[in-house]
């Protein structure tokens, strides 16, 4: 009788346990993350007796975790993915809305400005267009500077949500650590039969760590899990989290940089390495898209402050005096490393700012020999400078040690220093300083078309330039026109082949000459005195807006302000499409993850059932054990 009851005690305690896995299953329908468990019977060693075996009754084998683990890898990858695409979606789409609106954005005060110089143009001598014209210019700049200060704004937010994403990470790291610590003593014990409970928990802060960075896991024996990021950086090593700190960026202290500190205290940037998730993409975002952006908007404003000057200088203003800047001059600036000796200095100053890229470069000192590298192309260059580069003359000196090194941006400064240099309306240079007159006793209609000047080296002229139309100028039957009061002469010109237009140059003087002149007939070059209502200047500076200024000379103010508008557009589009097609794949491995792991509510109370009416089966057959038990007993008493 011992065994019947064995038997049913047997069957009564592994019902009894499965009938709880079941209730736990049902209690944990909507917990996210839990995979549901399962009972697994096996039947206990039988007794041989009688010549034969007879059983012994059931045991529970293991309550097994249903998970894949390929699957659920799958669910952590597209939620890192998804949320990389997501953030990075929802910042550019913010600098999108910003440069692209019409209200805000840059190309329509540039119309306006521009407009204002063509008024002054048609009107040279009013003093009120003048004011207009500065009023529109104060207008561009206050653009300039809005753009910028939004720019700055969310530099300034990926600095705090860097710092916050970084909190988050470590937090979650030193939680799976612990969870590790669990999981080993619970390994220990039950050897590979650890709680699906345990596991259950480790997997969800494994998700919420990829929200925040891409990560790669590793089992080890003991039952923990190694955690590493990017090529193998490790963030979680059995029982012991790493974690990250912040600082400023020693290229660039306005920006926080991610790394491990050294035994020295010295922070390692790793932003190289930190792929996917949020923080993954905020720095993404920063080094990309909105230090490029501006870069290039800084490069807009420095390419119309150096070439709207270039031009402004070459004109006179309202009181006769040369034009002078009309915005304030842009240099580059550099910033020093933290660890520099203090013996060396680098500087960088703008020779050709159509040659401007936009690029950030570094110079550093090693073994006798400086090193400058393009940091968004990567090219090198190494000497002793000076190094000329894309427009730019970086020079070096001082006695540097080894390690010494400084970070140059050209242009990231240019939309906040961007600022209108001249107060006084008539100090607008809308004339050229020098007037060509036909003389009124010339016979032939030769004549100076266009009259313009390159530099300002010779101005103003000491005299008179005079020049004469002689058909034996450069030797018999060579025509041409004689040159008295400069150097240069004589200029050859056939009227007769050439009369619609032949380009010299007489020093810093550039001038067109047309028309068929007769023998004798002279033509003046002279400062532009009392010259109030000449606009030859002004339609110059005029022509800036459409001239390809930028890029090498192959872009106009608003084609560069449109290629970084459309380059935000494309960024944005691309980091929409992304995070649409992301999150219907993380739908997709969700559902297949659940459709192994997740809790049937119909499958479980169909074993809720079948379970409970085991349970009742085998109390019945221990009652009857207890009743043969019994009777036995009775038939035996004396």
């Amino acid at each position: 009788m011992a065994d019947l009851l064995n038997i049913g005690t047997s069957a009564l305690q592994s019902l009894q346990r499965a009938l709880s896995t079941t209730g736990h299953n049902i209690a944990n329908v909507n917990t996210e993350g839990y995979s549901r468990q399962r009972v697994n019977f096996v039947t206990q060693p039988p007794q041989f007796t009688g010549g034969s075996y007879i059983g012994n009754g059931v045991t529970v084998d293991s309550i097994e975790r249903i998970y894949d683990q390929y699957l659920t890898a799958d669910v952590r990858n597209r939620t890192s993915s998804q949320a990389s695409f997501q953030t990075y979606y929802d910042l550019a789409n913010r600098l999108d809305g910003l440069m692209a609106d019409p209200a805000v954005g840059l190309g329509p005060v540039l119309e306006s400005f521009f407009g204002a110089v063509q008024d002054v143009a048609n009107n040279p001598g009013s003093l009120p267009e003048r004011q207009v014209l500065l009023g529109e210019a104060q207008g561009l700049a206050d653009r300039f500077h809005y753009l910028d200060t939004n720019f700055r704004d969310l530099d300034a937010e990926l600095n705090g949500r860097i710092e916050a994403a970084v909190g988050e990470v470590n937090a979650l790291a030193q939680g799976i650590a612990e969870i590790n610590k669990q999981i080993t003593q619970a390994t220990a014990r039950a050897g590979e039969n650890a709680s699906g409970d345990l596991l259950d928990t480790r997997d969800r802060l494994l998700v919420e760590l990829s929200e925040k960075i891409d990560v790669t896991t590793i089992e080890q024996p003991d039952g923990s899990l190694n955690v590493t990021i990017g090529n193998g950086q490790p963030l979680v090593v059995g029982l012991t989290a790493q974690s990250f700190q912040t600082a400023d960026n020693p290229l660039d202290p306005t920006q926080t940089i991610v790394g491990i500190p050294s035994a020295s205290g010295e922070l390692t940037d790793l932003a190289r390495f930190l792929n996917g998730g949020e923080l993954g993409a905020l720095l993404d975002f920063r080094a990309n898209t909105l230090n490029s952006a501006r870069n290039e908007l800084g490069l807009i404003a420095t390419g119309v402050a150096a070439t709207f000057n270039e031009q402004h200088r070459l004109g006179i203003d309202l009181n006769g005096l040369p034009g002078g800047d009309f915005f304030l001059p842009l240099q580059a600036t550099q910033t020093a490393h933290p660890g520099n000796s203090g013996l060396s200095a680098a500087a960088a100053s703008i020779d050709d700012v159509t040659a401007l890229t936009g690029d950030d470069y570094t110079v550093a000192y090693s073994g006798g020999m400086w090193t400058l590298t393009n940091l968004t192309s990567g090219a090198t260059q190494s000497g002793s400078g000076p190094f000329s580069v894309d427009g730019l003359t970086i020079s070096v000196s001082g006695a540097p040690v080894d390690g010494d090194a400084f970070t140059l941006q050209p242009t990231r400064q240019g939309a906040t220093l961007f600022a209108v240099a001249v107060s006084d309306p008539a100090a607008f240079a809308a004339a050229s300083p020098l007037r060509a007159e036909s003389a009124l006793g010339n016979v032939g209609s030769g004549e100076i078309s266009e009259l313009a000047v390159t530099g300002t080296g010779g101005l103003p002229l000491g005299g008179p330039v005079t020049l004469t139309f002689d058909p034996d100028a450069l030797g018999p039957g060579v025509p041409g026109y004689t040159v008295a009061g400069m150097a240069g002469g004589p200029l050859a010109y056939d009227p007769a082949t050439e009369g619609n237009g032949k380009q010299f140059h007489l020093g810093d003087i550039e001038l067109t000459l047309t028309g068929l002149p007769s023998s004798g007939d002279t033509i003046t070059i002279e400062n532009n005195t009392n010259g109030s209502g000449d606009n030859r200047n002004a339609l110059a500076l005029g022509s800036l807006q459409t001239s390809r200024e930028l890029l090498g000379g192959t872009a106009s103010y608003q084609d560069a302000y449109g290629r970084l508008v459309a380059a935000i557009g494309v960024q944005t589009r691309q980091a929409q499409s992304g995070s649409e097609t992301e999150s219907v794949l993380l739908e997709q491995a969700v559902a297949a993850r659940n459709s192994v792991s997740g809790v049937n509510l119909d499958e479980e109370a169909a074993n809720l059932i079948r379970f409970q009416q085991a349970y009742q089966a085998a109390a019945q057959f221990v009652s009857v054990a207890d009743q043969l038990f019994q009777t036995l007993l009775n038939a035996t008493r004396r």
